[in-house]
């Protein structure tokens, strides 16, 4: 079986460039020449994270963004994370608070990019546009002024 372990001090007496050679290779790449592609990681294992403050299994700090957006390139700053595609086009990665909200909010693009929540509306409110913006509104103009489950129970009994 491959080791999975760093050479121990004081032991491992003869084979400390086997086992430190196979523990390096589990995820990083080598051609077996001399060149620039070495070392890179071709495989990444993130172990999961513990639930103290500095234990998360990845965190980015915020600089800034690239001059220039490269292909595959992952970037954070100042509360937003961005990718890249191959276009290369830099994405904003889109995300709504996890501990608030209800069913039926609805979160559009804000004029910053960022994602506004427009709270869930009434029952008979229908979405629709103030000022180019998303609003709930009253239902207006060429209906019943009927609920969907009112024009079913009338259709029900012959109405």
């Amino acid at each position: 079986m491959v080791q999975q372990r760093l050479p121990a001090v004081n032991g491992d007496d003869g084979a400390w460039g086997d086992i430190l050679n196979q523990f390096l290779s589990k995820e990083h790449y080598n051609t077996g020449a001399d060149n620039a592609a070495n070392g890179g990681h071709k495989t990444i294992t993130v172990q999961a994270g513990a639930n103290g403050a500095g234990t998360a299994p990845l965190k980015f700090t915020s600089g800034s963004l690239m001059t220039t957006p490269e292909a595959g390139a992952v970037e954070f700053l100042t509360d937003k994370l961005y990718y890249t595609t191959t276009a290369p086009t830099r994405m904003t990665v889109a995300a709504y608070p996890a501990s608030t909200g209800a069913t039926g909010d609805v979160y559009y693009r804000s004029s910053t990019g960022g994602l506004t929540v427009l709270p869930v509306g009434s029952d008979t409110y229908v979405l629709t546009l103030a000022s180019g913006l998303p609003t709930w509104a009253p239902a207006a103009g060429g209906g019943s002024g009927l609920t969907q489950a009112q024009i079913l129970a009338r259709q029900s009994i012959g109405f």
